[in-house]
């Protein structure tokens, strides 16, 4: 039956459907703060799991400690010095070189002088060997040094024979045909290559220490 106009209605629905809509908004607010909650934990246990990791993987740099640094400039200057017996030795033999080309007037010392570039040589080698705190300083650099002498003092007794042999046997300008002139190539050339290998890791040691740089045909 429809009830009078003076009858109220019933509010039971509409409570019922109230209820309901905060009923879900409490569980939707509690799911969010949940959510949230959960997200925060999650975020906090990634950090926590990555960060050691991130420590573990990551390098230390490297540095060079005062004490190598030290060594090593000791070693260097050590090694500077035996460049500069060197480079005298070599201005006599690039000299003695030329007047056997050109049969000048020193023809006759010209040997003694190769002679005397070959033992000097031989003295900076066993210098170079007993050169204190060398394992501070690149080995393989050490070792082109040491093969540039070895095949210089070669060179040297090579071309003492050629000047002794355009001595013995009458001078001829540039005379490639000599034996002692054609031995001289193979070490000479050798020389050359280890020189070069030498100087271009020298000179950024040298820079480093304010120590004379070189170039190959000075040594």
């Amino acid at each position: 039956m429809a009830p009078g106009p003076g009858r109220r209605r019933s509010r039971r629905p509409l409570l019922l459907a109230v209820i309901a809509v905060l009923a879900a908004g409490t569980i939707s607010a509690g799911f969010l703060v949940v959510r949230h909650f959960h997200d925060r934990h999650t975020s906090a246990a990634a950090v926590k799991t990555s960060s050691p990791s991130a420590v573990r993987t990551s390098a230390p740099a490297v540095t060079e400690t005062p004490s190598s640094i030290s060594a090593q400039r000791q070693a260097a200057e050590g090694l500077a010095g035996l460049l500069a017996q060197s480079v005298k030795a070599r201005s006599s033999i690039v000299q003695a070189v030329s007047d056997v080309e050109k049969c000048g007037p020193n023809l006759n010392q010209d040997s003694q002088t190769f002679q005397t570039a070959a033992t000097s040589r031989q003295n900076l080698l066993t210098q170079l060997a007993n050169l204190s705190g060398s394992s501070a300083l690149p080995s393989n650099m050490l070792a082109a040094l040491t093969g540039a002498w070895q095949n210089s003092v070669k060179a040297d007794q090579d071309f003492a024979q050629w000047s002794q042999d355009e001595v013995s046997h009458g001078c001829t300008q540039n005379d490639q045909s000599d034996p002692g002139a054609q031995a001289a190539v193979e070490p000479d050339n050798q020389a050359t290559t280890d020189k070069q290998n030498f100087v271009s890791m020298w000179n950024p040691i040298a820079a480093k220490y304010g120590l004379p740089a070189y170039q190959w045909n000075q040594l």
